[in-house]
């Protein structure tokens, strides 16, 4: 079980959620509660979940041959999960998703649709330092707009940020010293702290809700600018745990997203995402995010 959860990034699964909750909030302005199917929002949680980590079991199978030498601990080189099991798994969950989306909303599942298929074309297709990263930006940028929300392009932004940081975790210290690491999470921080402005195309705005994600943004904004500033020479491990801290910062991003746009509900909302944050915390350890 440990190496299944390994395999699909368990400990991402709160951030794969909350794209929904923060999408369907700020294209609604509230809580969508009249959707005609019951448990709308809630369904496409579940189908945005087995796009996700279905794409992560895909990647791993992908990657196997790679990992070998570089990670011979991951579940697939170890021998703790067979090959064509983990490939069965990916293909069967990136199919689930839209099937699920489809009994909520048709567009939704058709953006869904479109999101695994970007997924299976980034974990068997060629990627390079800027592919790679943009079309996982434009997964999860896609995976948020299953929601409908008008910060799905700052938010992708913030995800090629933080791919093309997770790019370099096996690069050698000569590609680290000329990517520089530190500019690429500061770029981040910095997206980060500006989610909140995708209010601004709502009216009317709630002042006080739009000041209190910007502080929300700019303290998850503050701690990886600190990350950037703390490391002088980068080293793989460095790289890694920054790239976790990214990862897990989605959730301060669709935290501030629903804050920002969804009056008293979207407080309720960005409540109910930060409390995945120390979930997804506790489980990196166990199933790591990259």
């Amino acid at each position: 079980m440990k190496a299944w959860g390994r395999l699909l990034r368990l400990s991402l699964a709160p951030t794969a959620a909350a794209d929904i909750a923060a999408g369907a909030v700020a294209g609604a302005g509230a809580w969508p509660w009249s959707h005609p199917a019951r448990g709308g929002v809630l369904g496409l949680m579940l189908a945005s979940l087995a796009v996700y980590h279905g794409g992560m079991a895909l990647n791993d199978w992908a990657d196997r041959e790679g990992d070998r030498p570089l990670r011979p601990d991951r579940p697939i080189p170890s021998g703790a999960v067979r090959p064509a099991a983990a490939l069965c798994v990916g293909v069967a969950l990136l199919l689930l998703g839209p099937l699920l989306a489809s009994s909520v909303s048709a567009p939704a599942a058709g953006v869904l649709l479109a999101v695994a298929a970007t997924a299976f074309v980034y974990d068997v297709g060629p990627r390079g330092p800027t592919l790679g990263p943009l079309l996982l930006a434009t997964c999860r940028a896609g995976n948020l707009t299953a929601g409908i929300v008008y910060g799905a392009g700052i938010y992708g932004a913030y995800v090629f940020a933080v791919s093309s940081l997770g790019r370099l975790e096996d690069a050698p210290e000569s590609v680290l010293r000329s990517s520089r690491p530190a500019v690429q999470l500061a770029v981040a921080a910095l997206l980060l702290a500006a989610s909140p402005a995708a209010a601004l195309v709502r009216r009317p705005i709630e002042t006080w809700n739009l000041l209190a994600a910007f502080a929300l943004a700019c303290f998850g904004a503050v701690g990886l600018n600190a990350r950037a500033r703390r490391s002088g020479i980068w080293s793989d491990a460095e790289v890694t745990r920054a790239t976790g801290l990214g990862l897990r910062r989605l959730l301060v991003f669709s935290a501030a997203l629903a804050l920002a746009t969804g009056g008293r509900e979207g407080v309720v909302v960005a409540a109910a995402i930060l409390a995945g944050y120390p979930i997804s915390y506790a489980l990196r350890g166990v199933f790591p995010p990259s």
